[in-house]
C-alpha cells in the first residue's frame, strides 16, 4: 500500500468504525483515561483563552498537559491519531505536540460537562489544520507501529485493521473506572472480578462487592488517601475524607447490575445507591472543588432526614460532617426525585 505521509488525507482521513461511548485515551492499545470533565487530573487546571471566544471564562485545557498528568510520556510519543465525528481521524506528530503544545487546547462542549473538543484550529496552532471538532478517542504510538490511513481504512503491514483502533481488542475501559491522582489504576469488568473481593456477609449469588477491597485489587493506595469521590458521569454523588473512608469503608460495596458493562451500583450509609462511572482517589494531590448533586441518589428505604448531622454538614463543599461525608452520602435528597434504575 503506498504511503500517505504528508498528505492533506493523513491530516483528516475519514475512516469507518472508532467511535465508542467515551472518549478514551489509548497508548500502544493500552487504555489511560477517559477524557471528560469528572475524569480530568486534579492538578489540571482550565484558562481563559479570549483569542477563542472574547470571553474571560476559565475552560480550556492544554492537551499536552492532559497527556503528562495521566502519565503520558511526551518525549517517546511518535504519533497521536484523534478520532473526531463523522469518521474522521486527524494525526499529530510527536513533534508537534512537544513543540506546539501552547497552543493545541481542549475544552467540553458544556464547559463542565459533556463531549470533549478540539480547539487548536481557532489557535491556527498546526499548519495542515486538522479537521477534527469533537474528540471520540485518541490512540497514542509510542513502541507499536502507527496505522496509515488511506481510503477511510487503516493499514498495517499491508493489511486492512479490522479493529476500531489498533492493539486495544477487548481492553475499552467500559467499566466503573479508578483513578489515584488522575492516573488510571484499571476498572470493573463483569466476569474478572474474584470472590475474594465479595463483601463479608454476602452471597456468591447476587453478590455484593467490598469498595475498598475492589480499591486495592487495581492497585489503588486507599491507606493515606485524603478524600474518595464517587461520579455518575459528571456529577459528583459524593466525597468521603480520609479518615472516614479508613473508619467506614466497610460499608461501602456494589452490585454489578444485567447490562451495565461493568459500571456498578454503588451503595452508601443512609440507604442510597447510584450508578457510578468513576471513582477518584487523592492521595498526593488536591480534592477540586465541587458540589455533590444531592438528586442523583436512589432512595432505598428509611428516612430521608440527613443521619449524623451536625454543625458543618451539608455546606457542600467537599469537607463533610462530623462524619467526614457529604449529605448526599449520608441519605439526604432534597425532595428530589429518586434516579431511574433502568439507567442500569
Amino acid at each position: 500500500m503506498p504511503s500517505i505521509q504528508g498528505t492533506a488525507e493523513q491530516h483528516g482521513a475519514g475512516r469507518k468504525g472508532g467511535n465508542f461511548k467515551e472518549s478514551a485515551i489509548y497508548v500502544d492499545g493500552q487504555a489511560k483515561g477517559i477524557l471528560r470533565y469528572s475524569e480530568l487530573p486534579p492538578q489540571l487546571k482550565p484558562f481563559a483563552l479570549p483569542e477563542i471566544d472574547d470571553l474571560d471564562v476559565a475552560r480550556y485545557y492544554r492537551l499536552a498537559d492532559y497527556l503528562e498528568a495521566i502519565g503520558v510520556d511526551l518525549t517517546k510519543v511518535r504519533e497521536l491519531q484523534v478520532y473526531g465525528s463523522h469518521d474522521r481521524v486527524a494525526i499529530i506528530t510527536g513533534e508537534e505536540i512537544r513543540t506546539l503544545r501552547k497552543g493545541l487546547v481542549f475544552d467540553f462542549t458544556q464547559q463542565t460537562q459533556g463531549k470533549p473538543r478540539a480547539r487548536w484550529a481557532q489557535t491556527h496552532a498546526l499548519p495542515h489544520h486538522p479537521m477534527v471538532d469533537v474528540i471520540m478517542n485518541i490512540s497514542i504510538y509510542v513502541d507499536k507501529p502507527a496505522p496509515t490511513l488511506a481510503h477511510g481504512d487503516m493499514w498495517l503491514d499491508g493489511k486492512v485493521v479490522d479493529e476500531p483502533i489498533p492493539y486495544v481488542g477487548d481492553g475499552v475501559p467500559k467499566g466503573t473506572r479508578v483513578y489515584a491522582d488522575g492516573k488510571l489504576d484499571g476498572w470493573v469488568r463483569r466476569k474478572q472480578l474474584p470472590s475474594k473481593l465479595i463483601a463479608p456477609g454476602s452471597g456468591e449469588t447476587h453478590a455484593q462487592f467490598s469498595t475498598d477491597a475492589f480499591l486495592g485489587y487495581v492497585g489503588a493506595d486507599t491507606h493515606n488517601v485524603k478524600a474518595v469521590d464517587f461520579f455518575d458521569g459528571d456529577e459528583l454523588l459524593a466525597r468521603v475524607d480520609g479518615k472516614t473512608w479508613a473508619r467506614s469503608k466497610g460499608d461501602y460495596v456494589f452490585e454489578l447490575p444485567q447490562r451495565s458493562h461493568g459500571q456498578v451500583k454503588q451503595f452508601f450509609p443512609g440507604d442510597k445507591s447510584a450508578r457510578v462511572t468513576s471513582i477518584q482517589l487523592y492521595v498526593h494531590t488536591t480534592p477540586p472543588a465541587r458540589q455533590p448533586d444531592p438528586a442523583a441518589f436512589e432512595q432505598q428505604g428509611g428516612s430521608d432526614d440527613p443521619q449524623n448531622a451536625g454543625p458543618g454538614s451539608g455546606n457542600g463543599d467537599g469537607s463533610g460532617g462530623n462524619n467526614g461525608v457529604t449529605p448526599v452520602a449520608q441519605g439526604v435528597n432534597n425532595g428530589s426525585p429518586a434516579a431511574d434504575d433502568d439507567q442500569f
